[in-house]
């Protein structure tokens, strides 16, 4: 099972020079690798394999020659391979450039050894071959020792007595583990000879291949299929959890340099999903993750590799473009989906349809579905016991037929999805698309005209809503803070007019900052109408970066997005949708508590303080004499608010993903087609608000 060979991998981590020969030092590894050493065949060949996916290739020359080798290890000490060479019926070094230097050892015994790992503590070779005659056997490796290259026996096999195919020493506390055909883990005092018992993991088979990482994971490979294992030596009773599709074989034996992560960040060759961490996205999780292998084999137009493998709330990679959600997903019924396929391979899918944050058995919707190199148009069918709401679906592409939602594979791609499931017969609707941003700008100096640079708070967003022939069912406001080039303190709020406080239901709300669910409800107390809280101050969630002032409002200054929001709100009793207002509902920004404002109200206005589109009226926490104050020409009588006397708003809608004005810049420098579209009452220059429009100069630009 062999895959496809990318081409000299493992020479890019080894510093290879001529030929060495036996007495001279070959060069050593330059670095602690991230790979794992593996070594097979009777005519030996090495292999480096990524742990995190099984993905592995020949590093060895063609024309090696080497017979067969075993008991392999990896010396931290100088950076050397070391292992059991039958042809020379002693221990070797490996360098750098394959090239094998026999060391003569005293007191060898009449047979070899397939046992064998070096110490991280000291420079010391320990070998094991069960027994009366041999047992546990100890190696200086230390060339100014006074028995370096001695075999010194430390414990007979009769009474060590372990049926084991390989052990590793811990990155820590000096302890070597194995685990036997049994599935018995064992922890072995290699200076005492003795052992404990410290679990049965839970697998059995020949592990002939056993490693550490830097964090104490051990890994387990079985020869019979190639299965890697993980088990956590730092849990009370450790079991083994799979871990990858490895290589198979009848002689393994592995290696690594145990004080690397198993992944590397500085050249990633690997996938990752792009769900929050409950569902298994980051190798800590044991989360889902192709290796990019020979790159041939992925969805949609490319696969990128993932240097992020610790996070917490999946990658930040986005390259999910090879799923198409052809039809909703309601509760009940049949969906379909276009997986667009590289090449030949198989598609497994799940959709959390219960919501709880992971992937169940019963929760698999696409299982082994052969693909071809295209469009594949799949059906799948949808629980009925699917609950409403915002969640997620994992789809894998792989050569192996059969894959859980988590753990690693060593080709493909996995492809996360966030996605709506709706109640039977629901319509929806998506505001301004189902999968495009609208743009709210603030100037929040009101009632004073301020600069005009339509910056102090910049958000994204995007509304949805689900009825059932006119009763509304839920809305779903989802955004992101995408600048904030204001001094004052600013809370950002949705309010639903038209909808009461107590026709929401609070149970069954969620409502989520950066992907993490919020303890506390977001809707605002005390008020009879139904007002949701995204942020009481915006500054508690974003930094405007080193030497800036703002946050994405000057060059430098904070140019990836630091909060996003979403809020599901269910509805409690029947409401008819007609008695809710129409998109864009009511965004507004509120003073801070505790923060002054300008001259104009003398003190810090906190709650009472309100900025909201052209002409909606603000809620009933506002403090209506506010109106009227400095250039504020609102008419309450007209329905006319948050204008001054040439019609000018502190906020404005726009539905477009909009690049917003750079620091202290004047809307009308950044977009030079405004001023006439306001000029002509929006009959003019309709578009001033695009990109070809804009004077790049005066944008932010990320």
């Amino acid at each position: 099972m062999l895959n496809s060979v990318r081409i000299n991998t493992v020479k890019s981590i080894l510093i290879i020079i001529g030929v060495g020969c036996a007495g001279l030092h070959a060069q050593s590894f330059d670095e602690c690798p991230a790979e794992a050493f593996l070594i097979q065949d009777k005519i030996a060949n090495l292999y480096s394999v990524q742990l995190a996916t099984g993905f592995y290739e020949k590093s060895s020359p063609t024309d090696w020659n080497q017979q067969k080798m075993n008991a392999l290890a990896f010396n931290v000490h100088d950076r050397y391979l070391y292992a059991y060479n039958y042809y020379y019926g002693t221990i070797v070094r490996i360098g750098a450039g394959f090239q094998v230097d026999p060391l003569p050892l005293t007191n060898l015994p009449n047979k070899g050894f397939y046992v064998g790992d070096i110490s991280l503590l000291d420079n010391t070779y320990y070998l094991y071959r069960p027994g009366g005659n041999y047992g546990l056997f100890r190696v200086s490796l230390d060339e100014v020792s006074s028995d370096y290259l001695d075999l010194i026996n430390i414990v007979s096999g009769n009474e060590l007595d372990l049926v084991i195919y390989d052990l590793a020493f811990h990155p820590d506390n000096g302890f070597a583990y194995s685990v036997d055909r049994w599935g018995n883990l064992w922890k072995i005092d290699v200076e005492a000879g003795s052992s404990v018992k410290l679990s049965n993991v839970g697998e059995g088979g020949t592990f002939g291949a056993v490693y550490f990482d830097v964090t104490g994971n051990l890994y387990i490979s079985r020869n019979s299929d190639g299965y890697i294992f993980r088990v956590n030596t730092n849990w009370d009773y450790p079991v083994a959890e799979f871990f990858a599709y490895g290589p198979s074989s009848s002689n393994n034996d592995g290696a690594r340099c145990a004080l690397a992560p198993i992944i590397s960040q500085e050249s990633p060759t690997t996938d990752f999903g792009d769900a929050p961490d409950t569902y298994g996205s980051s190798i800590n999780n044991n989360g889902a993750r192709h290796d990019v292998g020979d790159g041939s084999l992925f969805l949609g137009e490319t696969v990128m590799s993932e240097p992020n493998a610790y996070a917490d709330n999946g990658s930040e990679v986005d390259d999910n473009d090879g799923i198409d959600f052809v039809t909703g997903i309601e509760a009940g019924k049949t969906a379909i989906v276009d997986i667009e396929s590289s090449a030949v391979g198989f598609v497994n899918a799940w959709l959390d349809s219960d919501k709880d944050g992971e992937f169940d058995s019963d929760e698999q919707i696409i299982t082994a579905e052969a693909v071809t190199s295209g469009s594949n148009i799949v059906a799948y069918d949808v629980p009925t016991w699917a609950e409403a709401g915002t969640t997620w679906t994992r789809f894998r592409l792989s050569s192996e037929e059969s894959l859980s939602p988590i753990g690693g594979v060593s080709d493909g791609e996995v492809e996360d999805y966030s996605i709506d499931i709706t109640e039977q017969n629901v319509t929806t609707m998506h505001y301004p698309s189902s999968d495009t941003w609208a743009t709210l700008a603030f100037e929040d100096n009101w009632p004073l005209e301020g600069d005009y640079d339509m910056n102090d708070l910049v958000v994204h967003y995007r509304l949805s809503s689900y009825d059932v022939e006119g009763t509304l069912m839920r809305v779903k406001i989802e955004g992101e803070v995408v600048a904030i080039g204001a001094s004052y303190h600013n809370g950002f709020a949705f309010r639903l007019p038209g909808l009461q406080r107590n026709e929401v239901d609070t149970g069954r709300l969620v409502f989520k900052i950066n992907g993490v669910e919020q303890e506390d409800s977001p809707l605002e107390v005390d008020k009879n109408e139904a007002i949701f809280i995204i942020a009481d101050d915006l500054w508690d969630f974003v930094t405007a970066g080193e030497n800036c002032k703002f946050y994405r409002t000057e060059a430098g200054c904070g140019s990836n997005i630091q909060m996003t929001f979403s809020l599901e709100i269910p509805m409690e009793v029947n409401i008819n949708k007609a008695d809710v207002a129409d998109f864009p509902y009511d965004p507004f920004i509120f003073a801070s508590e505790g923060h002054e404002r300008s001259y104009v109200f003398g003190e810090a206005p906190g709650r009472r303080f309100e900025i909201h589109l052209k002409n909606q009226a603000p809620t009933e926490a506002f403090q209506s004499n506010f109106l009227g104050r400095g250039d504020d020409a609102s008419n309450a009588n007209n329905g006319e608010y948050f204008i001054n006397a040439n019609g000018m708003p502190w906020a404005m809608n726009i539905l477009y993903e909009w690049q917003h004005p750079v620091e202290y810049m004047d809307v009308k420098y950044a977009y030079p087609d405004f001023h006439s579209f306001v000029t002509s009452s929006g009959t003019q220059n309709i578009d001033w608000f695009t990109v070809e429009k804009s004077d790049t100069n005066n944008v932010f630009k990320q």
